[in-house]
C-alpha cells in the first residue's frame, strides 16, 4: 500500500495501476482504500479515468462520501478531454 500511494503522489499512473493489479492478484480485493489511492493517482496527473465505477461495483465495493467526491472530479476532468471527429 505504501508504495503504491508514493506512485499515487509523484501522479504515475501506470505504476499504481500495476501495484493495484498485483495486489488484486494476491487477494486484496473488496476494499475501497486501494481505489482511493489510485483515484488519486489520476487526479494528481489530471487524466481521466473510464470504468473505475464499474470496476468497483465488479469487486462489490461502494463508496462512501469522501470519495463520491472525487469521483465527481474524475467524471469533470472527462468533460475536458473530450475530442471531435
Amino acid at each position: 500500500m505504501v508504495v503504491m500511494e508514493q506512485y499515487a503522489n509523484c501522479g504515475d499512473v501506470h505504476n499504481t495501476e500495476k501495484w493495484f493489479h498485483k495486489m488484486r492478484q494476491c487477494g486484496y480485493t473488496g476494499r475501497l482504500r486501494p481505489f482511493q489511492i489510485l483515484i488519486q493517482a489520476y487526479l494528481k496527473a489530471k487524466i481521466p479515468v473510464y470504468g473505475i465505477r464499474e470496476r468497483m461495483k465488479a469487486e462489490n465495493v461502494f463508496p462512501n462520501k469522501e470519495f463520491s467526491m472525487q469521483l465527481t472530479e474524475i467524471d469533470a476532468l472527462k468533460s475536458v478531454y473530450v475530442i471531435d471527429p
